[in-house]
Formats: structure tokens, C-alpha cells, sequence
């Protein structure tokens, strides 16, 4: 499996509602696609506004998940690249820059297997070695959650051109409510991170095993 994550900006002249219909728009867009059928599983996390966390972020708009099938770019038509454009052509009325500059490739480490979806926090990380310790404090406050999943930067499958955020790892943490997600957070966490970003999880697409 290949994930892609990304951190973007909503197109200017958007307000934030317009921006999340129009991002919904985007994903269905995606959905219409031929090369959909290599999509494993979909997510779009939108931040929530205020921040439930003082040191969470509200300098961003979006936050999405994106799985595919490994063999996705060996397998590409004709076909699937036009529909590549089009949705390119979509990015561009969609966000403030294209998603390929605000993109990260990863390997992700379940710490704790869970449904997505409810709410999360986003920890980013400019150091791996940061990140998996961070995890294993998360680890330990597991009952207030319901995922822990572990992103690390992934240079090779793709090649490390294709990653142009600045981190090494991106750590989500799931949980079903805001009072169980700031339980685990407590007071250290989201402080610990060189970002954070709280947001309510839209699952748009799920086939993973689990």
C-alpha cells in the first residue's frame, strides 16, 4: 500500500464552509474517476475552528489521507493519466497551491488498529526519533483512544522528490470525542510537535483490512 498525506491551504475568496463543499465536491470528482479503482481508502479531515487544543494550528484548511493500491502507478492508462488532469484542473479552483506541492509519501506503523473517522489530532514532526517518541507516550494513554497510527516519510517507494512537506513523520491520533482526544493529549503532546492540527474526520472511502 502507498499513502499519501497532504496539508493544504483553501483557494483564496473562499469562506471556510464554502471551501469544505467545494472540497467535497473535489473528492466525489476523484470518485468518477478510472483510476479510482486502485483507491483503498479516503479520508478528509477538516480542522475544527477555535482550535480545541492551545496549541493546536488554525493556519491550515485541510488534511486528507489517501491509500493506494502499491501497484497503482505500474498499472496507469492512457485514460487514467487524463483523468490525473482533470483533477489537477479541479486542485487549482479547489486550494491555495497544488496538492503535489503540499504532499507527503509515507509508511505507516499501526500502533493501535482502529476505524477512522470521529476526530483527531495531527502531530507533525521534523524529527523520526521525535515522533516515535511521542508515540510511545501515546501508546501509554491508548485508553483514550481509538487509533494511533505512526506516519513515517517515505523517500524511497517513489523517490524523495515526491515528498515536499518538511517532515519526517506525522502522527494521527484518533479518538471519538474531543474530551477523549484532550485526555490524551493532556498537556504535553500537541506542545511536543512542530504542528498540530485538531480537525473532525470525513471517511469518504474505506476498503482496508482490518
Amino acid at each position: 500500500m502507498l499513502k499519501l498525506m497532504y496539508l493544504a491551504r483553501r483557494k483564496p475568496g473562499f469562506t471556510v464552509d464554502d471551501f469544505i463543499r467545494r472540497w467535497r465536491k473535489h473528492g466525489a470528482l476523484g470518485m468518477e474517476q478510472p483510476l479510482w479503482r486502485y483507491t483503498l481508502g479516503y479520508v478528509q479531515a477538516e480542522p475544527i475552528r477555535p482550535a480545541p487544543v492551545a496549541a493546536a494550528s488554525q493556519d491550515y484548511d485541510a488534511i486528507a489521507s489517501f491509500m493506494v493500491d502499491s501497484d497503482m502507478f505500474a498499472g496507469m492508462t492512457e485514460e487514467d493519466m487524463a483523468g490525473s488532469a482533470r483533477m489537477a484542473e479541479d486542485e487549482a479552483e479547489t486550494f491555495a497551491e497544488p496538492i503535489p506541492g503540499v504532499s507527503l509519501w509515507v509508511q505507516e506503523e499501526v500502533i493501535k488498529p482502529g476505524e477512522p473517522g470521529g476526530v483527531s489530532a495531527y502531530l507533525f514532526f521534523n524529527s523520526r526519533q521525535d515522533a516515535e517518541n511521542i508515540a510511545e507516550v501515546a501508546r501509554e494513554r491508548a485508553t483514550h483512544l481509538n487509533r494511533i497510527v505512526l506516519n513515517l516519510r517515505d523517500d524511497e517507494s517513489l523517490g524523495p522528490a515526491m515528498n515536499t512537506l518538511p517532515y519526517a513523520a506525522i502522527l494521527d491520533l484518533g479518538a471519538s470525542d474531543l474530551s477523549s482526544l484532550r485526555g490524551a493529549l493532556a498537556d504535553d503532546l500537541a506542545v511536543a510537535a512542530n504542528l498540530a492540527v485538531v480537525t473532525r474526520d470525513a471517511v469518504l472511502w474505506d476498503r482496508l483490512p482490518r
